[in-house]
C-alpha cells in the first residue's frame, strides 16, 4: 500500500486537476467531466475542513 501524499501535496493535486478541468471551453465540457470537477472541489473543501479542524 503506497503511502498517502501529505495534506498540501493532496491540495495542489486537486487544484491543479480544478484548473486544467476549468481551462476547458464550457461547450466542450461533458457531464463527467463537470462531475469529476465538482467532486474535486468538494474534496478540496473537505481536506481544507479536516486540516483546520487538526484532523490531517
Amino acid at each position: 500500500m503506497e503511502k498517502p501524499l501529505p495534506y498540501l501535496e493532496q491540495q495542489d493535486c486537486i487544484f491543479r486537476g480544478i484548473t486544467r478541468i476549468a481551462s476547458i471551453d464550457p461547450q466542450e465540457l461533458t457531464p463527467e467531466l463537470q462531475l469529476i470537477e465538482n467532486n474535486m472541489a468538494m474534496a478540496f473543501c473537505l481536506n481544507l475542513q479536516m486540516f483546520n479542524r487538526g484532523l490531517k
